[in-house]
């Protein structure tokens, strides 16, 4: 009896952290890329053809995209990070492929 309660009170914390700790990497995501916002936030819109495979954004810049696939999505960009892969960041089925984002600027509006 009292290794089976153990066993439920080990499985419970396990769990509990797991939630945690993907809370805790969602929250960091954001900081480093960006997050996905509000289409009405949008300074402009990129379309995502079957060729395109990076895209060049301003730091700060909320950008709404389409993808060849037909979804949409709209990230603003105020991470740390001045280069990822877009599939990084944005909902799984909303890109089917990889595309490299460029932010320009920054480090400069970090003060860093």
């Amino acid at each position: 009896m009292k290794t089976q309660f153990l066993s439920a009170l080990t499985i419970s914390a396990a769990l509990g952290l797991a939630s945690v700790s993907t809370g805790a990497l969602a929250a960091e995501s954001d900081k480093l890329l960006g997050a996905v916002a509000p289409s009405a936030q949008a300074d402009r819109t990129v379309s995502l053809t079957g060729g395109t495979s990076k895209v060049l954004v301003n730091w700060g810049e909320t950008v709404n995209f389409l993808a060849a696939n037909g979804q949409k999505f709209t990230v603003k960009f105020d991470g740390v990070r001045s280069a990822f892969n877009l599939q990084d960041l944005v909902p799984a089925a909303a890109l089917n492929r990889p595309v490299d984002v460029y932010v320009r600027g920054g480090l400069s509006k970090l003060g860093a």
